[in-house]
C-alpha cells in the first residue's frame, strides 16, 4: 500500500504503518483531549494499545487465512483501523467466513481478558464496570467489545459484509453474492453519513466514506476476476517483445522504453531468463548513471513469472503481491510471452462483457458469474 512503511513483522506477516496514522498520532497529541478526551502523551499512549489491539484483531484475519493456505500480503494500520491485505478473497464461502469471523472473536476474547484484569487489579469494583469504568485497562476492554460489534455489522469492507458474502455465495454465484454484499455495504454507508453529519461527528462521516469505497473496491475487484474467469496467461501475454542481454547499455532499453510500448525487459543468457529491468530501474539508473550501465547492474533476479497454462488471476494476484508489474511467462524453461498490469487492463476491458469471442476457443476457458 502506498505510502506505508514496515516497521516489523508478527508471525511472518509484515505489519505497516500508513503516513496518516502518524499524522493522527501528532494530531491526537496537540489536540487529543478534544477528540477523545485524552492529549499529550497520554493520548499518543492511548491510541497506540488501541491500535495495538487492532493488530491483534487483524493477526487472527491473517493466521486463520495461513490455516487455509491463502496468501496475506500484509497488515497495515491506517487511522480508521487496520487490514489485512489479501491478494484475493478466498474462493471457499465456508474459508471466508472462518477467517472473517477470527478478527471480532479475537476482540471479543481480548476485551473480556482485559476487563476480568481490571477487576481483578481494581481497588474499587465500581470503576471496573465495563462502559462505565474509567481505568486504562477498562476502556481498552470496552473499545475492543464496540470493535466486535462494530466490525460484525453486515456492510462491506467490514468483517460481517464478508460473513454476508460468504452466506450468500453457499447459494448464489461469487459475483452476485458480492453485489448483494456491496449493496448492503453502500446503504449503510449512506444513513452512516447523513448520521454523522446530523450529529455532528465527522468521524462517523470518515468511517462511513471509508466503507462506501471500501465496497465499491471490493465490488471492482471482484468483476474483474469474473471477467478473467479462467483464461490461461498464455491467451494474453505478448509474444513478441524486446529482450535484452545481461551486456546490453541501459541506453538501449531506454530506447525502447522511449519509442515503443513496452516499460519492463527480461533479460535472457543464452535462451535463459536471468533478469527483468522494471521501469523504474531503468528511469533512476538513466538519470543517476547515464545510458551505459550495463543491463547486469541494474537487472532484478528475484520476480514472479509463471507458466502459460497459469490462470490469469493467479497472474494479477502475484503481480498485486510483489508490486512488480510484469511477469514473464515460461514454458520448459524457455520465455514465451510477457504479461504486463496494463496488458491485463487491456484484456479486461476487452473481456469485461463476460464474453471472449476473439480469443481461440481452447484459451477461452470460460467465465464464472
Amino acid at each position: 500500500m502506498k505510502w506505508s512503511w514496515r516497521i516489523g513483522s508478527l508471525f511472518g506477516f509484515p505489519v505497516n504503518i500508513h503516513l496518516t496514522f502518524v499524522l493522527l498520532l501528532v494530531l491526537v497529541y496537540f489536540a487529543g483531549a478534544t477528540f477523545i478526551g485524552a492529549g499529550g502523551l497520554y493520548g499518543v499512549l492511548f491510541v497506540v494499545l488501541v491500535f495495538a489491539s487492532v493488530v491483534f484483531h487483524e493477526l487472527s484475519h491473517a493466521l486463520v487465512a495461513r490455516h487455509y493456505g491463502i496468501e496475506v500480503l500484509d497488515i497495515t494500520l491506517l487511522p480508521i483501523g487496520g487490514v489485512a491485505r489479501m491478494p484475493s478473497p478466498p474462493s471457499v464461502p465456508m474459508q471466508e467466513i472462518l477467517i472473517s469471523i477470527a478478527g471480532p472473536a479475537a476482540s471479543v476474547l481480548l476485551g473480556v481478558v482485559l476487563w476480568g484484569i481490571a477487576r481483578l487489579t481494581a481497588s474499587d469494583p465500581a470503576q471496573a464496570g465495563l462502559f462505565t469504568g474509567t481505568g486504562i485497562l477498562v476502556q481498552l476492554a470496552a473499545i475492543n467489545i464496540v470493535l466486535a460489534i462494530f466490525n460484525l455489522i453486515p456492510a462491506f469492507p467490514m468483517d460481517g459484509g464478508r460473513v454476508l458474502r460468504g452466506l450468500l455465495a453457499l447459494y448464489l454465484r461469487p459475483y452476485t453474492a458480492t453485489r448483494i454484499a456491496v449493496g448492503v455495504g453502500q446503504v449503510f454507508a449512506i444513513l452512516l453519513f447523513f448520521y454523522g453529519l446530523l450529529t455532528p461527528n465527522y468521524f462517523l462521516v470518515l468511517i462511513a466514506l471509508f466503507v462506501y469505497l471500501g465496497a465499491e473496491a471490493e465490488e471492482r475487484q471482484m468483476g474483474i476476476m469474473v471477467s478473467l474467469g479462467n483464461t490461461t496467461a498464455g491467451a494474453a501475454m505478448v509474444s513478441q517483445m524486446t529482450v535484452l542481454s545481461p551486456e546490453s547499455p541501459a541506453g538501449e532499453a531506454a530506447e525502447r522504453f522511449a519509442k515503443g510500448f513496452q516499460s519492463d525487459f527480461p533479460v535472457v543468457d543464452d535462451r535463459r531468463l536471468v533478469g527483468l529491468v522494471t521501469r523504474e530501474a531503468l528511469i533512476s539508473t538513466i538519470r543517476a548513471d547515464g545510458s551505459e550501465t550495463p543491463v547486469s547492474q541494474i537487472m532484478i533476479r528475484d520476480f514472479p513469472t509463471a507458466l502459460e497454462d497459469t490462470p490469469l488471476v493467479t497472474v494479477l494476484e502475484k503481480i498485486e503481491a510483489t508490486g512488480i508489474r510484469a511477469v514473464p511467462i515460461l514454458k520448459g524453461g524457455e520465455l514465451r510471452g510477457l504479461i504486463t498490469l496494463e496488458q491485463i487492463g487491456r484484456f479486461n476491458m476487452m473481456c469485461s462483457g463476460y464474453s471472449c469471442e476473439f480469443m481461440d476457443k481452447d484459451q477461452r476457458v470460460g467465465h464464472a458469474v
